[in-house]
């Protein structure tokens, strides 16, 4: 059978586990992913739980504040969970490409490399003896040992402390995350040469997220063309190739399935399913006109591997509000798969949702 552009997009909902969840624990689900963004933490937790058999999000604030799953600074940069055994192999691998995007801001702001060394070994220090600090207590710290602290500034140390392997994020503290140090409270795990770890990088990614191509990866793990040319190429024999208008695109090889028709996905705001792809367009078939980039990555609804609305969310006092834009028209079987979705949501978050 010929494969078309809309079977890729019903393959990546097989491969990210949306139209198949096999894993119950979240670890096992980023693992399989490589990395799951993370900035928004809430949106993040209901895009690792609906890819699991059964979760709940008071059991993904548990994964995380027992250390099951790890979030910190890894990839383009910005925020992703990861494996605990993965977090030191990919941020060793990426954190030199995520840095270069960062020197022009520390630039701006003067953070030069003696003040973030100072900061690291400050950092050190106050978080000694698996000590939980939050950015607005050691914001003050370092700014008392003469080190500059606003907003942005402390954003950027705390960040050039992530890459360099000293600290992530720990439980929160109310609304707040607090910082840990990592040598603290994530195991060793035995170092992978640049060569093995590109490859491994390339096959995770490749596995979860295709059927995809060489420049989607450099996107999703920030690093050069080289770089993800040389992880394809090492592992392109545990891949499948298929080739679709002379695009190269590839996946975990096996028998593509049928996906059941009726399958309505309330995606989150930077979900996989779009964020880790350079391109979006393959989502957006369906559409009259692609949705603008920003917009492309918000809170989705998503039927049979299609963008076919929007959504959001209200949370009141004893229920959540949610509210669809559709962007096509509803068939009677896809009224049906959304109440579903929305049912899942429901069960996931322990609240009542109400569809507005």
């Amino acid at each position: 059978m010929k494969m078309t552009h809309h079977d890729i997009t019903l393959q990546r909902l097989r491969q990210q586990h949306l139209a198949t969840p096999e894993f119950k624990k979240p670890v096992d689900l980023v693992r399989w992913m490589g990395a799951v963004q993370a900035q928004d933490y809430s949106a993040a937790k209901w895009a690792v739980g609906q890819r699991l058999k059964t979760a709940t999000e008071a059991r993904l604030d548990e994964a995380l504040d027992k250390w099951e799953i790890i979030r910190t600074h890894i990839m383009r940069p910005t925020w992703h969970f990861v494996a605990p055994e993965d977090l030191r192999w990919i941020q060793q691998l990426t954190a030199p490409r995520v840095k270069k995007l960062m020197v022009y801001n520390d630039n701006q702001w003067g953070l030069d490399t003696r003040i973030i060394h100072r900061s690291h070994k400050l950092l050190e220090k106050i978080l000694r003896d698996k000590q939980q600090l939050t950015r607005y207590q050691i914001a003050p710290l370092l700014k008392e040992e003469g080190i500059p602290t606003d907003e942005y500034r402390i954003g950027s140390l705390l960040a050039h402390a992530e890459l360099d392997g000293i600290i992530c994020s720990g439980p929160r503290h109310g609304k707040q995350f607090s910082y840990v140090l990592i040598d603290e409270h994530v195991p060793p795990a035995k170092p992978r040469s640049k060569p093995e770890a590109l490859a491994e990088l390339a096959l995770r990614y490749f596995s979860s997220h295709g059927p995809a191509q060489l420049q989607d990866f450099a996107w999703w793990s920030g690093l050069t063309i080289t770089e993800s040319k040389a992880g394809l190429d090492a592992v392109k024999d545990q891949l499948a190739e298929m080739t679709i208008e002379g695009i190269s695109y590839w996946t975990a090889p096996g028998k593509r399935r049928q996906t059941a028709t009726a399958e309505v996905k309330l995606l989150s705001a930077f979900d996989e399913f779009n964020v880790g792809y350079k391109k979006r367009d393959l989502q957006q078939l369906l559409l009259k006109k692609e949705l603008a980039p920003m917009e492309s990555l918000g809170y989705l609804i998503v039927t049979n591997g299609q963008i076919t609305g929007t959504w959001k969310r209200t949370i009141k006092t004893k229920h959540i509000e949610v509210t669809c834009k559709h962007l096509l028209p509803l068939k009677k079987s896809d009224t049906t798969a959304l109440s579903a979705a929305i049912e899942h949501y429901s069960l996931f978050t322990g609240m009542p949702v109400q569809l507005k």
